[in-house]
């Protein structure tokens, strides 16, 4: 038994009993239930990416042993695959309506999955030997990121927060990236989401030749994301040549572990310690009566006014840094998008769409920006509010309870389509393709600039023609940076309202668990000393139990 399905199974074990401990003495249980599903049955996934054609299906059955995804699909008919394992053949076509209902695997074999095109999926169950050892990955046949961009908002939107690595296949003969890929590692680098990289169909080309292919993809992966994949694998479906991509496949396996033991067993463990912090409470109050547990209470009241206060001061200044912060953000965009306006320059002379480049670049600095500006201004704003909470009140604040990017489609997103729309009438006006404009002065050109001198000519023409489109971009670039700052201002006080609103929701739901325990405490008493004893022998006799579950669990870390 690996240790995650160790540490899952005492969890598992000891859940029931944690829910009634919770029910018996009415403390607040919906952190418990939130996690219960995850203690149940843990996975992440790990999505394949690439593009029509590049061998996801083919490798996937390769290492299934069986034929079981279809390969001769198009981008019109292509849906998302989960694949994970499961005692018995199981599969299930999903809606994003919630709706579900049962496939036939020969429907999935023959990709007869019409009824879930556009923006449904197939969840396949497997008693597979490559998936029995891995059982918390969901490996994930992805659409080819080519099929548009609602696919590509699905591959990212729908998967980076439930996911723990993408692959990111690429065809040996292909040997470079697509525009299309280089997007979406770019989306994936603001994700800060690692990627394996694998090279496929390497059958037919000598091992020289595909060292070079992987060295050059490897190089260029690394350039776009600012770091080395997490693993390179050189693959075969053909020939089943797995053994690169199950070594990858178990490091993750391994991860899994990590996250689960991070993510899940850290969260139970701080429930059960709070829930032992009330049962001592109600367990250790022997020496004080009504009137004295009421004064607690009066002056718990009192506490938490003045810490309201307190919130007050300190998210009108967590308010003021915007300006600054947003003042950092803006240098560090121009800069970047100046670092890049000789290459977009010539991009543009070649006839290239340039907007998802500066879109991209765009993102990937802001993103950064905010991991390094403007979250730890909130956390710092977190601790001193966590410093000054009344001494009867002891739990956590931290990012990972404020939820920092909202719903999809939340007031709180920063709108990048909005700003792709605002920045394009910009682009517009660049000549742009420029060989296209020029294709039917080609002849004569030809015949004007048949000499040295011509030539020279024509050298200044192009560079007069280079430095106006440069120009042009530069322009374009200035009233960018100019909108992503008018647009980011308001998405960073939202931001800043959410936090303090998820920390007055997490005070008043303290201070009321709080002012419940010790009113039972006061009910207790004027029922008489056989009643309050009964309540702190029942709290003791849960403590006990609590205490013992969280040594069981930190005892294994």
């Amino acid at each position: 038994m690996s240790r995650l399905v160790s540490r899952q199974t005492t969890l598992q074990r000891q859940l029931q009993e944690v829910r009634d401990i919770h029910a018996r003495h009415h403390l607040d249980q919906s952190n418990i239930d939130e996690l219960s599903p995850l203690i149940e049955h843990f996975e992440i996934r790990v999505p394949l990416i690439g593009a029509f054609s590049c061998g996801k299906s083919s490798l996937l059955n390769a290492l299934l042993g069986e034929r079981l995804l279809a390969t001769a699909v198009t981008p019109e008919t292509a849906v998302p695959t989960e694949l994970r394992y499961g005692p018995e053949r199981h599969f299930v076509g999903c809606l994003p309506d919630g709706r579900r209902f049962p496939l036939e695997e020969a429907g999935l074999r023959e990709n007869y999955l019409s009824s879930l095109v556009p923006d449904g999926w197939v969840e396949a169950q497997i008693p597979s030997p490559a998936l029995a050892s891995r059982q918390q990955l969901v490996l994930v046949d992805l659409p080819g990121w080519d099929s548009g961009i609602a696919a590509h908002e699905r591959v990212i939107d729908g998967y980076v927060e439930r996911s723990l690595a993408y692959g990111v296949m690429i065809g040996v003969e292909e040997g470079t990236l697509r525009d299309s890929l280089r997007r979406a590692l770019l989306e994936l680098a603001i994700a800060k989401m690692p990627v394996i990289l694998i090279v496929s169909k390497t059958d037919n080309r000598p091992p020289e030749d595909v060292q070079a292919v992987v060295d050059h993809l490897r190089d260029a992966v690394t350039a776009l994301m600012g770091r080395e994949p997490l693993a390179v694998v050189v693959t075969s479906a053909r020939k089943k040549d797995l053994g690169t991509l199950e070594t990858a496949l178990d490091s993750l396996q391994a991860q899994a572990g990590e996250i689960f033991e991070t993510r899940i067993v850290g969260a139970y463990r701080n429930n059960l310690q709070h829930a032992a912090q009330h049962l001592g409470l109600l367990a250790n109050q022997e020496n004080k009566d009504a009137d004295r547990i009421q004064a607690g209470i009066d002056k718990l009241e009192q506490d938490i006014r003045a810490f309201d206060t307190r919130l007050q001061k300190e998210t009108e200044a967590l308010q003021a840094q915007i300006g600054p912060i947003l003042g950092t953000i803006r240098l560090r965009v121009e800069s970047a998008l100046s670092d890049r306006l000789e290459t977009l320059t010539s991009h543009a002379l070649n006839g290239q769409d340039i907007s998802d480049d500066i879109l991209g670049t765009a993102r990937l600095v802001i993103s950064e920006a905010l991991r390094q500006e403007f979250e730890p201004a909130i956390q710092r704003y977190l601790d001193r509010l966590v410093d000054a909470l009344p001494s009867r009140l002891d739990f956590k604040l931290n990012l990972g309870n404020i939820k920092m990017s909202g719903d999809a489609n939340s007031d709180g997103e920063f709108r990048w389509k909005e700003l792709g729309t605002l920045l394009a009438p910009l682009l517009r006006q660049i000549p742009h393709p420029l060989g296209k404009l020029l294709a039917p002065w080609l002849p004569l050109l030809a015949a004007l600039f048949d000499n040295h001198a011509d030539r020279q000519r024509q050298k200044i023409e192009a560079a007069r023609q280079r430095e106006e489109v440069r120009s042009r971009i530069h322009a374009a670039l200035s009233d960018a940076t100019r909108q992503i700052d008018a647009q980011l201002r308001p998405v960073l006080s939202e931001q800043v309202i959410k936090a303090q609103a998820e920390v007055a929701r997490n005070i008043e739901a303290e201070r009321a668990e709080v002012k419940k325990t010790l009113t039972t405490l006061v009910a207790a008493l004027q029922q008489g000393e056989a009643e309050i004893a009964a309540l702190r022998q029942r709290a003791q006799a849960d403590l006990d139990q609590l205490l013992v579950m969280i040594a069981e669990i930190t005892s294994a870390t």
